[in-house]
């Protein structure tokens, strides 16, 4: 049984994406730790996993990835 590749967007746990969302949301990682109940290095560790495992070398490069599996804005209607 051949694996296929894995796109690198799906290399990011369900929980590093919960995170950048918060972080993309609340503006900060201090505001997006308050926001989920964590601490600021926590939040960190998960965006630098999630970095790691994708290849972005910034936090705006890891959204770009994982943009296919981040939420719509609220308010944004597809194709206006």
């Amino acid at each position: 049984m051949t694996r296929r590749p894995c796109r690198p967007a799906e290399r990011a746990t369900d929980r590093e994406v919960v995170v950048v969302t918060a972080v993309l949301v609340a503006g900060s990682e201090k505001a997006a730790a308050h926001r989920l109940g964590l601490s600021h290095s926590t939040v960190k560790h998960h965006l630098a996993n999630a970095r790691s495992k994708v290849g972005a070398e910034t936090t705006a490069q890891l959204v770009w990835i994982l943009g296919p599996r981040l939420p719509e804005p609220e308010g944004l209607k597809v194709g206006e």
